[in-house]
């Protein structure tokens, strides 16, 4: 048998929510997924009625009409633009396209930087946490020439937000020290009055920002995301990227709720989840700028097993290096207080 390229080895494949497992309940609530509960939105059923009369042709390879309402919608040129089937299609591009030696992290962050990083055999460094604090000064300390440097904002799994001054270090030495930041937004739209970091990719040779259309509109099912960065690194991005990878249905939803409607409708629903995310506040004193929480919950994998029994699913933090943490995501209002009542009391069963 032919063996695998010798960076295989030792990898694993990459730890996702969404797996609801066995549950003695037949309907189980899934809070392991960060997605907005409120979707997807109704309008979305035109987009896929017009994407019917295209499954007898190849998709548009450029996606040319979402990459035009993307350009629109942020100020920017087309040429700037790159569409993939989400954020996990674009970050393999990035890696293989421009890290030459080392990529750096954060020590607990999305799994899948390491992954592209390990698979072309770069070298990879994690960047200290202290008291799971994203501190930007300590990025910019490692920070060397020709790094690829991956910054999750809102970070998953802790949810912190780094606003205008603290992301503006990070760009100002990713410029001086020429590497490449990556600002991955997946989940930027669940921040109030998030930094409109996309002004600054026409002064930043250096920046290129990702983001997600599945996370904000309910719609994992279809794989869909973008970049914004320079005209070059999009060029480069696109010689690698596999041809037809975003669907005809794909790039139709996309197109449908990168505007007015989608606007709305984010609007709306984040308004709900601001709501939903003080009553967790209230009851567990924890924070988070995101759509989601990590609660310390002495053993993670107990627990998780715990709610399954509840038919309530989490995400065990071990794989982001947080073994004692539960991830979960805000949900409807009854459905969280669910899963804050049945916590608080498989928390109090044990310390009897």
């Amino acid at each position: 048998m032919v063996k695998p390229r010798a960076q295989l080895h030792n990898l694993s494949v990459c730890e996702h929510g969404g797996k609801p497992g066995t549950a003695k309940n037949s309907r189980v609530i899934d809070f392991s997924t960060n997605l907005n509960p409120y979707g997807p939105p109704g309008f979305l059923s035109e987009a896929l009625k017009a994407a019917i009369h295209g499954l007898n042709r190849y998709p548009d390879n450029e996606c040319r009409e979402l990459r035009a309402k993307i350009s629109n919608k942020f100020g920017c040129r087309e040429e700037e633009v790159q569409v993939g089937a989400g954020v996990s299609e674009l970050i393999p591009l990035v890696a293989h396209a421009f890290a030459k030696k080392r990529v750096l992290m954060l020590k607990h962050t999305y799994g899948e930087y390491e992954l592209a990083a390990r698979v072309i055999g770069a070298k990879v460094k994690q960047i200290e946490m202290p008291g799971l604090r994203i501190q930007p000064e300590l990025i910019v300390a490692e920070m060397k020439p020709e790094d690829v440097v991956f910054v999750c904002n809102p970070n998953n799994p802790t949810g912190q937000y780094l606003g205008k001054e603290e992301q503006a270090p990070l760009i100002e030495a990713a410029e001086r020290l020429d590497a490449l930041l990556v600002i991955d937004e997946a989940y930027v739209e669940f921040v109030p009055d998030a930094y409109p970091l996309h002004s600054c990719v026409s002064s930043s040779r250096n920046l290129l920002i990702l983001r997600s259309i599945t996370k904000s509109f309910t719609i994992p099912g279809v794989r869909i995301g973008y970049a914004i960065g320079s005209e070059a690194i999009i060029q480069a991005m696109q010689k690698i990227k596999a041809p037809w990878s975003v669907s005809v249905f794909a790039e139709k939803i996309g197109t449908a709720v990168i505007g007015a409607a989608g606007d709305a409708f984010l609007k709306e629903t984040t308004a709900k989840i601001a709501t939903g995310k003080q009553q967790i506040e209230n009851e567990f004193a924890v924070q988070s700028d995101a759509n989601f929480y990590i609660l310390d919950v002495g053993d993670a994998s107990k627990m998780k097993a715990a709610l399954l029994e509840h038919g309530l699913v989490v995400r065990d933090c071990t794989s982001f290096g947080l073994p004692t943490h539960v991830r979960f995501s805000v949900r409807s209002e009854a459905e969280n207080n669910l899963l804050i009542n049945t916590i608080l009391e498989l928390i109090s069963t044990r310390n009897r």
